[in-house]
């Protein structure tokens, strides 16, 4: 039996030394690729961001909310941010719910559309830093680092 163990143990040892390293050091936001656009600024200041985003196959990101504490921290973020103050409201949707053992989480797969509500200063027209935070996993189980998509849009 202790012969056994130590032959499953090796052989997971070599079957991660052969996945690990093609993972080693890339970042989650190499799985996704994103686009943002800016409706027209109103003239009360108010201008709506849609940003989407494309996820690799067989990847997922967290959602936001992820509604699962242990995960809380790997949620999908944007920030928005301008010359001068803006106020964002953004407005998640509702991921799709993924189960992992006992632990229940939401993911978004494929694409997903984020939009967000700016308001800006008076008289400010510059143009708009977009930043995604995203954490993606594969459907295999393997999770990458966190990383961050960074948008222009004018």
């Amino acid at each position: 039996m202790l012969r056994l163990n130590a032959i499953l143990v090796a052989f997971t040892i070599a079957a991660l030394a052969l996945i690990l390293p093609a993972y080693a050091g890339e970042k989650s936001d190499s799985k996704v690729k994103a686009t943002a656009k800016a409706s027209k600024i109103g003239a009360d200041g108010k201008q709506t961001v849609t940003i989407n985003i494309d996820i690799e196959k067989d990847w997922y990101i967290y959602a936001n909310p992820v509604r699962s504490e242990d995960f809380e921290d790997n949620k999908t973020r944007v920030s928005i941010k301008a010359k001068d103050k803006v106020d964002v409201n953004v407005l998640y949707p509702t991921g799709k719910e993924k189960v992992a053992g006992k632990i229940k989480m939401n993911i978004y797969e494929k694409n997903v559309t984020i939009e967000a509500l700016v308001k800006r200063t008076p008289g400010d027209t510059s143009p708009l830093q977009v930043s995604i935070d995203v954490n993606s996993c594969s459907q295999k189980g393997i999770c990458l680092l966190p990383g961050t998509v960074k948008l222009t849009v004018p």
